[in-house]
């Protein structure tokens, strides 16, 4: 049962690293997958083996290869060269999108008319506070938030849709659910990247990262099934939060409750993001780490400024698009050795080309 209980912690930082709040809205399950319908099903069900079988194997990448931020990783995966264009984009992103979040943030407050500045400023503080132990910090989150996401799942599909949403229109929509499916998975993946490879530093057991990816991954389809569910049948251009809509009628708490979640999945990746960033910089070595922290956060609040909707159009399609020239190699190469090996490996071929020297001049002489 311990084993089971490391396993879910690893499965929970997966999913909230994950997950956003695009799919605690509904919006990015019904875009990508409930539009489509039965398809969207089967898209889902792809989804499911993709984050099961690379988040898996980016956990072993990093253990393996000791990593200390994704910079290591591009390294190995896609050599020096492009590497250093990886370590860039991701970098500008991770940083782009701690912008994002901290919009968001302040969009959920200022829909209960609190105002924009409260929620952005709440997140800031609250990041701050939860990085001041960055894997610690990361792993409490996350443990908090992502159940309370499984229990809005639960109770969507347990309880009777409040309002009629419109209908699907007759017809599949323009596009293919296979790309829309592989689209989704690039960008969030690549997101989750920078947690992975250094989630052995908190669970250094291989089995239990190995069956907390699996689980995490399984749990990941199952979650947005429960929502694709709920989704399918109605048609949600033009509405920006979709589950929103359709428990408007609710009582009871719950458009406190989901706002809360919505807010929860925010924070979740504000942090997830804040910790990309700390461990490609190394930040947590610093003295003066928590004041360089709340510049990045201050700096990204200002960004957050320029518009959620707006900043999430231009930025998650590009994104989307170079995910996939890291994760293609990351999927198709073999695993390195674990470090130990490979530094006893280099030391042999380093003495046995010794040997080989002292032989050669033995036999001139």
């Amino acid at each position: 049962m311990k084993r089971l209980g490391r396993m879910m912690v690893v499965a929970f930082i997966y999913i909230g690293t994950v997950v956003g709040a695009g799919f605690a809205s509904g919006q990015e399950i019904w875009f990508f997958f409930s539009r489509y319908q039965a398809y969207g099903t089967w898209g889902l069900l792809l989804s499911g083996i993709i984050f099961a079988y690379l988040g898996v194997k980016a956990m072993e990448w990093g253990r393996r290869a000791e990593a200390e931020s994704y910079r290591d990783i591009f390294k190995m995966v896609v050599g020096n060269r492009y590497a250093k264009f990886c370590d860039i984009m991701v970098t500008v992103f991770l940083f782009l999108l701690i912008g994002i979040m901290l919009a968001g943030s302040g969009a959920v407050t200022a829909a209960f008319g609190w105002g924009w500045a409260l929620g952005t400023g709440v997140a800031v503080i609250g990041a701050l506070l939860a990085l001041v132990k960055p894997l610690a910090g990361l792993k409490g989150v996350n443990t908090l938030v992502v159940p309370l996401l499984c229990l809005t799942g639960l109770l969507l599909n347990l309880g009777s849709v409040g309002v009629a949403g419109p209908l699907v229109p007759v017809g599949l929509p323009y596009g293919s659910w296979l790309w829309s499916a592989l689209q989704y998975c690039a960008y969030n993946l690549i997101l989750a990247l920078p947690v992975l490879v250094t989630l052995y530093r908190l669970e250094p057991d291989p089995i239990i990262l190995k069956g907390g990816g699996l689980l995490g991954g399984c749990a990941l389809g199952i979650l947005a099934c429960l929502f694709h569910f709920v989704l399918k049948s109605f048609d949600f251009r033009g509405i920006e939060l979709p589950i929103l809509f359709l428990t408007q009628k609710w009582r009871w708490g719950w458009p406190f409750f989901y706002s809360l979640v919505l807010w929860g999945e925010l924070f979740t990746s504000l942090v997830a993001n804040a910790y990309g960033l700390v461990s490609r910089f190394r930040l947590e070595e610093s003295r003066s780490y928590l004041w360089n922290l709340a510049l990045v956060l201050i700096l990204a609040a200002l960004v957050s400024r320029f518009g959620f909707a707006r900043l999430l159009q231009k930025v998650y399609p590009l994104y989307g698009c170079f995910a996939w020239t890291v994760l293609v190699p990351l999927a198709l190469r073999p695993l390195p050795p674990p470090k130990e090996e490979a530094d006893k490996a280099r030391k042999s071929r380093f003495f046995d080309q010794e040997e080989v020297d002292i032989r050669k001049w033995e036999t001139l002489l």
